[in-house]
């Protein structure tokens, strides 16, 4: 059987109190899973599992035996099977099937609350909203999802979607930046190249296009050479940045790069 594996605990910087700090916890019930619990100290616990948000743990049940683990004890969650219809609903977002998966979706956010896949999953329903022309409903989805999941700001690819929710929808700019603020002091490599995106995507939206390049984009270029997945975004936002800035051979040198380079991604294929 195949095993999906998640990791559950991981750096935790003020990048999390900065935007938990906003929120109010919730306590709604999850459902059980049959998964493992690998803990920090300690050998690996395998049973009947559940979370339990009033007490930031973990209950599980093996035979007759019930216990609470802390969350902070744990160091990931390995369950013994997929959500099912996970995969199939995020590639009919990624495909533009914006409607249809929502349920599915919304659904294995909430029973799966604390066990890797709700973060996968609210992801792609933050892009459903999105796509949908929903874009109030997307920022929910993400603050309901870091209610109970603060450990979710740690993964970059949804950081870096809820950052840009934010900065369209314009009405939480200081929280914004003293968010990228500490993802880019205190966040793993891939977390802070991602905010240092979103960094230039503030100072493009007022039309400081030099403090994009400089504060942002640039950056996240050549400091973060080793983090692949930020590497194509910011070529592109490069290019349009030193364009209004008509700088025509330093566009074009990122446009080289990221089409050599990233041929198959889709800000190559916006350029083509």
């Amino acid at each position: 059987m195949k095993c999906l594996e998640t990791g559950r605990i991981g750096h935790r910087g003020r990048v999390l109190l900065s935007l938990v700090s906003l929120l109010v916890l919730v306590a709604p019930g999850f459902a059980n899973h049959q998964a493992t619990l690998h803990m920090k100290v300690g050998n690996p616990m395998t049973g009947v599992v559940r979370y339990i948000a009033s007490s930031k743990s973990y209950e599980i049940k093996a035979g007759s035996v019930t216990r609470q683990v802390p969350a902070a004890d744990v160091s990931r969650v390995v369950l013994a099977q997929p959500p099912a219809g996970l995969d199939q609903a995020v590639k009919a977002v990624n495909s533009g099937n914006f409607q249809a998966p929502i349920q599915t979706l919304t659904t294995i956010v909430k029973d799966y609350a604390m066990f890797g896949p709700d973060v996968v999953a609210g992801n792609a329903l933050a892009k459903a909203y999105l796509g949908s022309g929903r874009p109030k409903e997307a920022l929910k989805a993400c603050d309901d999802l870091i209610r109970v999941n603060p450990e979710s700001m740690q993964t970059a690819a949804f950081a870096g979607l809820y950052w840009d929710i934010l900065l369209q929808d314009g009405t939480k700019g200081s929280a914004l930046r003293s968010s990228l603020r500490d993802a880019v002091e205190t966040g793993n490599r891939e977390l802070a190249a991602m905010a240092l995106i979103r960094r230039g995507d503030l100072e493009m939206k007022d039309k400081k296009f030099k403090e994009a390049l400089v504060d942002g984009y640039l950056r996240a270029i050549l400091l973060f050479q080793d983090v692949n997945m930020v590497q194509p975004e910011a070529l592109y936002k490069a290019i349009k940045a030193h364009e209004a800035l008509n700088e025509v051979q330093l566009a074009e040198r990122w446009r080289k790069k990221l089409l050599s380079g990233y041929a198959n991604s889709e800000f190559a294929s916006k350029l083509k």
